[in-house]
């Protein structure tokens, strides 16, 4: 029987056929939006901005191909915990929380679709790097991972020390193949664009172990069970949503709308309805903001050795 995974990773393989990876869509489903909709704009302590209000629509580049944060689910709608928060940030905006454009993006082309105004806004499971810094302003942070191995449930492999040497599959700019580059220069990486492609090269045999986020590799492990995930957490650091370099007016929109939903516990809340698993909300629970909980960013590099 095909694992809900598979058919996730189907969904999203056709969309990429048909769409080029990155095409804009607002076919995410009207329930996604949260309890917290509202019919009206909410007021966030901060104005939307002008270029955005005359739109009518916020455009937010996701991820297609990461459950359970930006994913295609089976019926070809855009689903998941940040599709879930992208539709709250449509409600505050404009009272309707499908005033909203998605388009998938990747970790390689999110910051190009970004400065070229293709979106408003990154939205897709990107941590915060005092590199990435330099291009983008970064949002106050609204969850948080680190990088682990998923290796087949027979794999000797324990440790990120054990991986001297040997073939590791990653996803090309994302966060784990760059603490590889940086700290384990013997190691050789096969780099692919899209999860469901590196799944398979994991399950081709085609490196001894795919690096990525903790959060996805979990999601992966338990719709896989011939897959494990090892190793201590590398290059741990929050997620933030990322805006136009010097664009104040949108940072502190977004800002405001992230405060508004971390007092209201927005986060955990729509969490707890996306991995419902209760290890696993045990596990990230500490990654979220909620009342009296913040997340900060790291003051020094994240990507250490």
């Amino acid at each position: 029987m095909k694992s809900r995974f598979g058919i996730v990773i189907s969904a999203a393989m056709v969309l990429a056929l048909a769409a080029g990876c990155s095409s804009s869509s607002d076919g995410s489903s009207s329930s996604a939006a949260g309890s917290g909709a509202s019919a009206h704009p909410v007021d966030v302590g901060a104005p939307l901005p002008a270029e955005v209000k005359n739109k009518g629509k916020l455009a937010v580049g996701v991820k297609c191909d990461y459950p359970p944060f930006g994913y295609i689910d089976e019926a070809s709608k855009n689903a998941g915990f940040e599709i879930d928060i992208a539709h709250q940030l449509a409600s505050y905006a404009f009272g309707d929380p499908n005033a909203l454009t998605l388009t998938c993006v990747t970790g390689s082309n999110r910051v190009s679709f970004l400065t070229s105004k293709r979106i408003d806004l990154i939205e897709a499971t990107m941590n915060y790097t005092p590199e990435r810094a330099q291009t983008i302003d970064f949002s106050t942070p609204y969850f948080a991972s680190g990088v682990k191995l998923l290796v087949p449930k027979n794999s000797s492999i324990t440790s990120f020390d054990e991986l001297a040497g040997k073939q590791v599959i990653s996803i090309s700019g994302a966060t784990a193949s760059l603490w590889l580059t940086q700290c384990m220069k013997d190691v050789k990486q096969t780099l692919f664009a899209q999860t469901s492609q590196a799944l398979t090269a994991l399950n081709q045999n085609r490196g001894v172990a795919l690096a990525q986020d903790d959060t996805l590799l979990l999601d992966l492990a338990t719709k896989n069970p011939d897959l494990k995930v090892v190793g201590d957490a590398k290059a741990d650091s929050p997620w933030g949503m990322g805006v136009r370099k010097g664009d104040a007016q949108m940072l502190a929109w977004i800002n405001g709308a992230l405060a508004h939903m971390q007092k209201t516990d927005f986060f955990w809340s729509e969490f707890q309805k996306t991995v419902t698993d209760t290890t696993a909300q045990r596990q990230f629970a500490k990654y979220l903001p909620r009342p009296g909980h913040n997340l900060t960013y790291p003051t020094g590099a994240t990507i250490q050795c």
